[in-house]
């Protein structure tokens, strides 16, 4: 077996992650003449050539593809270990890894109020798009949109559950009446990313209407844009009651109709294993748990 120096090793993940020199010496904080002369060092230990050293980015050679996906996970494997070292070193800094939506239009606007009553915990906050972007070794407490049954971590407790409502534009909400059939046959956006899929044939379910495949121009893959379009008059979209009110007080979107689906699915959050003896995260959990809703 080779044994390989650390260094020679994270220089090359860097500039392969970069696909550039410059930025991967920024990152390590070190000149870009050293990072160049560790990744030479490296090929001439392994006797291959791992990157094209094109310009303004490099790519990788077919050998450094097959280090680079090893590396990469042992480079994030260390990373989450020095976290949760820290983490223990510092047990009253919670990381808390909500979805983007969640911080957002829900979360932000109550965190003052936590600081206020708990003034010794401070919160690590790192949303992320969708509920599979994180790991549990490097939060302490995660909000997933989920069903009951799929939650990670060793607590969990639901925060509010799911109301499906479909929203548009006020203009456009008015011109489409109350009646199912005329909004099956409105143009509807879809959130395509993670379990969202089939949310319209779970409105849907049990009207008797039948939904045709929606087309390339009505399928979304980012909350943040799918959201957008629906105020630029894209067409109807299916939102949440509890996390989508700042937009109809403001006039912004108005609810369709009067049909409500309510599921068994809703936003919870979990208090993750590695804070199992956390008294700081099982502050945040039991806070989160309370929050109202209004």
């Amino acid at each position: 077996m080779v044994n390989l120096d650390w260094k020679l090793l994270t220089a090359f993940e860097a500039v392969a992650r970069h696909a550039n020199f410059s930025r991967a010496a920024g990152e390590l904080n070190v000149q870009q003449p050293a990072i160049s002369r560790r990744v030479a060092e490296l090929e001439g230990v392994l006797g291959v050539k791992l990157l094209r050293r094109t310009r303004p980015n490099t790519t990788l050679t077919e050998e450094g593809q097959i280090l680079f996906k090893s590396v990469s996970s042992s480079v994030l494997q260390v990373a989450n270990a020095v976290d949760e070292i820290r983490h223990l070193l510092n047990r009253d800094v919670v990381t808390v890894k909500p979805t983007l939506v969640f911080a957002c239009f829900f979360l932000m606007k109550r965190l003052s109020s936590f600081r206020s009553q708990f003034p010794e915990v401070s919160i690590e906050l790192v949303s992320r798009d969708q509920n599979d972007s994180y790991s549990e070794l490097s939060a302490d407490v995660v909000i997933v949109f989920d069903e009951p049954q799929k939650l990670p971590g060793i607590r969990h407790s639901r925060i509010f559950p799911e109301v499906m409502v479909p929203m548009a534009r006020p203009d456009i909400a008015e011109s489409i009446g109350n009646s199912v059939k005329s909004l099956s046959n409105h143009k509807l956006l879809y959130l395509t990313m993670g379990i969202h899929g089939d949310d319209w044939s779970t409105y849907f379910d049990g009207t008797g209407v039948e939904l045709e495949a929606p087309g390339a121009e009505q399928k979304y893959t980012s909350f943040m844009v799918y959201l957008q379009a629906a105020l630029d008059g894209e067409g109807c979209m299916l939102g949440w009651d509890f996390l989508m009110r700042y937009y109809i007080k403001q006039g912004l979107l108005m609810p369709v109709g009067n049909r409500r689906m309510k599921t068994d699915r809703g936003y919870f959050v979990c208090l993750a294993k590695r804070a199992k003896n956390n008294p700081a995260a099982g502050t945040v959990f039991e806070w989160l748990s309370k929050l109202e809703t209004d």
